[in-house]
This record gives C-alpha cells, sequence and structure tokens, in this order.
C-alpha cells in the first residue's frame, strides 16, 4: 500500500493549498491504513518511509500506541508492525530556512508563493514536537523490538553548504 500527501511546502499564486500539520497528516495515515486492514488487523507491517514521510510514520505510530483505551482498533497498527526503513529522514530535523532559503524565501512571498508554516516549524531541528517524538519513539521501537534500518546521505548537498542531513 502506499500513502500520499501534499509534499509542498511551497505554491506559486497563493497561500500552500494545504494548511495540515504533521499531526494531522499521520492522523490521516493511521486512520486510513486501520480502514484497508479491517480484513486482516494482525497481519505483520514494514513501513517504508522517506524524509519527511519517515516523520509521519513516527508520528502515526505514537499515536497508535496511545490508541489502547479509547480506540482499541488503531492499536493494532502499533502491535502489528514489524519493521521500519528510513530514507533521508530527518530525525533531528533541518532547517529549510538557512541564510540562502531566507533571501529566496522572501523574493518567493513577493513572487506569490507562501510555505506552510505548520510542517517548517515541525522539521526544525529546535522543535519541541520533533524533540518530544525523538524521546517517545525510541522506547516504543525497544519494546515492540521492531527492526530499524536509515538510510542517509554520504556526502554533503551543495545547496546546504556541502552539509548531511544530520549536520
Amino acid at each position: 500500500m502506499t500513502f500520499g500527501y501534499d509534499t509542498r511546502i511551497k505554491h506559486f499564486l497563493g497561500s500552500p493549498k494545504s494548511k495540515n500539520t504533521v499531526s494531522d497528516i499521520s492522523w490521516d495515515l493511521l486512520v486510513g491504513l486501520e480502514v484497508e486492514r479491517r480484513s486482516d488487523p494482525n497481519r505483520a507491517l514494514l513501513f517504508v518511509a522517506h524524509s519527511l514521510g519517515g516523520i509521519v510514520t513516527k508520528e502515526a505510530l505514537r499515536r497508535s500506541y496511545g490508541c489502547q483505551m479509547h480506540q482499541p482498533h488503531l492499536r493494532t497498527i502499533y502491535e502489528a508492525t514489524r519493521g521500519i526503513v528510513f530514507f533521508g529522514t530527518p530525525h533531528s530535523g533541518a532547517d529549510p530556512r538557512g541564510i540562502i532559503q531566507h533571501i529566496i524565501q522572501g523574493l518567493a512571498k513577493i513572487a506569490g508563493f507562501s510555505p506552510n508554516e505548520q510542517i517548517v516549524a515541525t522539521l526544525l531541528p529546535s522543535s519541541e514536537r520533533l524533540r518530544e517524538l525523538r524521546n517517545e519513539f525510541g522506547p516504543m521501537a525497544h519494546q515492540q523490538k521492531w527492526t530499524i534500518y536509515s538510510f542517509q546521505e554520504e556526502y554533503g548537498v551543495k545547496l546546504l553548504n556541502n552539509k548531511k542531513v544530520g549536520s
């Protein structure tokens, strides 16, 4: 199964089409996945996530974990998960608003682009929500004995002054 959402944080001529937060997107993933699995809710799950999708996956699993009391049917997603593969997920955040980005963003606003600030704020290394998610996710993964692989760039990206995602 695949899950998609609006990945563009900027849109031409106006504000972002989607004002969804990472929490909104993760809830959509969790509910949609539960609906698709109703005929076999205990079937093992393996998530493969890229970039922001990794944060969305972690948040969906965190929310599933918390559904034990009031929505136990959503808890089955957490319980059925066996592993996760992350590709380029900014686990510690990434600042998409570096100095060059600030200049470009200013020019983009003049030209009619507008970012989804909720998504940008969630991805910042200083994001409280991202820090909480990191702190909560590790114990969950350990408790369930999930197999996790995480792949990042080996070389820096020229547009980021040759920095890697983690740095």
